[in-house]
């Protein structure tokens, strides 16, 4: 229709919490998607996020990417850490992780099951999981640090 994200989306321009709810009211949808079932929004991974300051320097879909042409959102249309770290490069994991995720939040892969280290040890490790590791562990992370 050719509408912006805050024709719909008004508060979150001003929107300064993770918490703040940006979804318009089901009526504001249902006046462009007709009969369209509207779920109930998602659980946020993360805790603490300021759509107003990523708006000045930020457009929508930089981070929720696809959702110009979506009908429907999905986890796709939402941004992964790693797009984050792109930008937020001052990041110093795993210290940090708690200014953006809330402490009651499981943090570790469902990879990491109790006999983890024992596990993946017996496994060839290419440079995909290796920069898997380092979205946790940090860009400095070696094998060595932990075995």
């Amino acid at each position: 229709m050719g509408l912006g994200c805050t024709s719909c989306h008004v508060s979150a321009t001003t929107s300064t919490k993770a918490e703040d709810n940006n979804l318009p009211r089901r009526e504001v949808c249902l006046s462009c998607h007709g009969d369209a079932e509207i779920p109930e929004p998602r659980t946020t991974a993360v805790a603490h996020f300021n759509h107003q300051l990523h708006l000045k320097i930020r457009t929508c879909t930089d981070c929720h990417r696809g959702m110009d042409t979506a009908m429907v959102t999905s986890k796709e249309n939402f941004p992964p850490m790693a797009q984050c770290i792109s930008c937020h490069t001052q990041v110093d994991i795993p210290d940090s992780c708690y200014q953006c995720h809330a402490k009651t939040m499981k943090l570790t892969p469902s990879s990491h099951v109790a006999d983890f280290i024992d596990s993946h040890s017996r496994v060839k490790h290419s440079a995909v999981e290796k920069q898997a590791c380092e979205v946790c562990h940090g860009k400095t992370f070696t094998c060595a640090g932990c075995h």
